[in-house]
């Protein structure tokens, strides 16, 4: 197993051990494990607990935690979504890789809650990008505007591209993410439901995240290479967009030259 693997799965194994179970229980679970735990009832952050006890725990207990918690299928319905992890990774987006990884681990568990997680996700995307272009928030912070905002700083406004093709996708791209906002509303746990609504399954949870997936890396990768298009540029007038700390030291590594 890669490292990033590992600290995916451990990390997927932590959120869900936070979100059902107390902190005596995971100390109980685990001992199930033949894993010692400190001696406390109560973490201040028990996915942080989880993460720090399993962090030197032997890679074949870790992956026969995550096989009793049916963990595997989670990240394996998102085609992509290892690699937008690493891009968080690589990055201070922080709160973007617990909304991302809240989505992905909903989707087979708690589709409703999956599809707004994922919209949640594609705002927090659009809302660190503004921030590290100091751009101010659009009145409106719903997913819709914050994309348009975004597609006009990157340059991927549909109407700024005269091939009817790259139009016609740029234009899907904006669809899918503002789709994502129609579903939190109407479907997802994050607004009230009435007695005969529809509910929406697996596989609807599975499009959301992978719609977000697609949307959230295409507007990640022209970021990088914008931010590498225009590290040379010496026009006083011009401020480079992307602040020091959102690329550490070595991340140009990841994006090799074609």
């Amino acid at each position: 197993m890669k490292h990033t693997e590992r600290v995916d799965l451990i990390s997927k194994i932590g959120r869900h051990l936070q979100s059902t179970m107390t902190t005596t229980d995971i100390n109980t679970y685990f001992s199930t494990f033949r894993i010692q735990t400190p001696n406390i009832s109560m973490a201040d952050n028990k996915w942080l607990y989880v993460k720090e006890i399993l962090g030197t725990i032997d890679e074949n207990i870790i992956v026969n935690i995550a096989k009793d918690l049916e963990l595997f299928n989670s990240f394996e319905t998102v085609s992509s979504a290892a690699h937008l992890l690493r891009q968080f990774d690589k990055t201070s987006m922080k709160v973007c890789q617990d909304d991302f990884e809240k989505a992905v681990q909903d989707v087979e568990t708690n589709p409703a809650n999956a599809i707004g997680m994922a919209s949640t996700a594609l705002e927090s995307i659009c809302k660190a990008m503004l921030d590290a272009f100091k751009e101010p928030y659009p009145k409106d912070e719903s997913l819709q505007p914050l994309l348009k905002t975004v597609f006009k700083i990157l340059d991927l406004s549909p109407a700024g591209h005269a091939d009817p093709d790259l139009k016609r996708i740029l234009g899907g791209l904006s669809n899918a993410g503002a789709g994502l906002a129609v579903l939190r509303t109407k479907y997802s746990t994050f607004h009230g439901k009435g007695a005969n609504q529809l509910r929406l399954e697996k596989r609807h949870a599975r499009l959301a995240v992978n719609s977000l997936t697609t949307v959230g890396m295409f507007l990640l990768e022209t970021y990088f290479e914008m931010y590498k298009k225009d590290e040379n540029i010496t026009n006083d007038e011009f401020e480079l967009p992307p602040p020091p700390e959102l690329f550490p030291s070595g991340w140009e590594d990841f994006y090799p030259d074609d």
